[in-house]
């Protein structure tokens, strides 16, 4: 089952943007019909010219020359075609309706053309394309040739260098008959939209998140239960199950005692995106990120992760359009997450969101809160603080890449660059003075410290 395939990614959530149609099968322009070129009406001309004046001056040589010109115009239309080749785009075999495919990897729609006339045909093939996918074909102009009463498919392919919704199209068809002689007008079709997924940085915990409460699964809470986590080797009571006894301490005690363990429970993980401004140029899937790209990717690695190991993970927009993924867990919850994390979008002028409103839209009081900003608004970091105030658990994820500065203006740039970075470092220390965990990311294993020192304050 492919990614585009799933069912889940059909789900619709809070505030969905509406999808747009994929432009398959897409209803042509004008119609198509044939027409002549100017191959056809050069030949003509010269027939008729050298004729005339054959019959004007009594030139027997321009009628030889003529000759080849009406003869082998009159041959190569004795079979025109009358109806021309008609054209539409669909999925590659294989593929569902929705095209979608990973960073790096090849965005493709088939053109498939039919010929209904028994005389052969070659068509030519013009595509374009978003600037972020790379054509294979350069500009994507390719020729085929159709046989008669027969079709033919074409496939338009690009590899796609950054996440996002793309546009493969338009795509120009036009077909050629009778030597070249007669064209057909350009038929054009509106393309197809490529869903570019995400792909995350790996990332990997071996660390329990804090407030284990679900019902199964890999994280130890303070409840006991059967597993394999031991609490306490204890006293027999009335119960316990006898497989649970320690025979060695029962020996040498003459007691009986049962080695006591800890429930391993699932928990919830609410991923809040700072989308509010966008700064650094995007250098796509193998350049240097820019603030959205680092937390697109980020937390697509988080969400895979903790959705893979079972989980019940959502994530939140803090910005303009305020969008929301409901909670889930499992392998097609984290491809739905990749393909609405592909939807993210920053608008030039964007509307301020309110903290307070994001807060109070936020899960229980014990689930985890992932936020990936990069301190860079007043609004975030107000954000920050005042989960941390209500006594929620919060991971401040910092997603400004460090390659990333301001252009040079005068000789104070880098000075008043470098009394910027000091302000944000004291506001990173201020956040941490407040019990909110801050670490940059940088990739597999990044946030293991951070996460073992909140299950250390939540035992304390």
């Amino acid at each position: 089952m492919t990614i585009a395939r799933d069912p889940v990614l059909s789900l619709r959530t809070d505030n969905a943007r509406p999808v747009r149609p994929a432009g398959y099968g897409g209803a042509v322009e004008a119609p198509v019909t044939w027409r002549r070129t100017k191959a056809l009406t050069r030949a003509v001309a010269i027939g008729a010219v050298c004729l005339l004046a054959a019959v004007a001056f009594g030139r027997v040589d321009l009628v030889l020359i003529a000759a080849p010109f009406a003869i082998g115009t009159a041959v190569l239309l004795q079979r025109r075609p009358v109806r021309p080749p008609q054209a539409r785009l669909a999925p590659l075999e294989g593929t569902a309706d929705d095209l979608a495919c990973p960073e790096g990897g090849t965005a493709a729609v088939r053109v498939i053309v039919a010929n209904p006339e028994p005389v052969a045909v070659a068509t030519l093939v013009t595509a374009a394309a978003d600037p972020w996918i790379d054509l294979h074909t350069g500009k994507g102009d390719f020729a085929s040739w159709i046989g008669p009463g027969s079709g033919r498919d074409l496939v338009v392919a690009g590899t796609a260098r950054r996440w996002g919704e793309h546009h493969l199209g338009p795509v120009h068809v036009r077909s050629i008959a009778c030597g070249g002689l007669l064209e057909t007008t350009v038929q054009r079709l509106p393309g197809a939209t490529a869903w570019v997924l995400p792909v995350p940085d790996w990332f990997d915990s071996a660390e329990s998140l804090p407030f284990a409460d679900g019902v199964t699964g890999v994280h130890r809470s303070r409840r006991g239960g059967d597993s394999g986590e031991l609490a306490e080797v204890r006293l027999f009571q009335p119960g316990d199950r006898l497989r649970r006894i320690d025979w060695r301490t029962s020996m040498r005690t003459q007691d009986l005692y049962v080695n006591a363990t800890l429930s391993e429970r699932d928990t919830d993980v609410t991923l809040v995106l700072d989308l509010q401004v966008e700064a650094g140029v995007s250098g796509g899937v193998d350049g240097d990120p820019s603030i959205a790209d680092l937390t697109v990717r980020a937390a697509g690695a988080v969400a895979s992760h903790y959705a893979l190991q079972g989980d019940r993970t959502a994530c939140v927009e803090f910005g303009a359009r305020g969008r929301r993924m409901r909670a889930g867990a499992g392998r097609r919850h984290a491809a739905a997450t990749l393909r609405w994390l592909a939807s993210v979008e920053i608008p030039p002028d964007p509307i301020p969101p309110s903290p307070e409103l994001l807060r109070r839209q936020l899960g229980g009081q014990r689930s985890l809160n992932v936020v990936f900003t990069p301190l860079l608004t007043d609004r975030s970091i107000a954000l920050v603080a005042s989960l941390a105030r209500a006594g929620r658990p919060v991971l401040c994820v910092d997603t400004l890449p460090p390659h990333l500065a301001p252009p040079r203006r005068t000789h104070w740039t880098p000075y008043a660059e470098r009394l910027w970075r000091l302000a944000r470092e004291n506001t990173v220390m201020e956040l941490r003075d407040l019990g909110v965990a801050v670490e940059p990311w940088r990739g597999s294993a990044s946030l293991d410290t951070v996460l073992a020192e909140l299950n250390r304050r939540r035992y304390r």
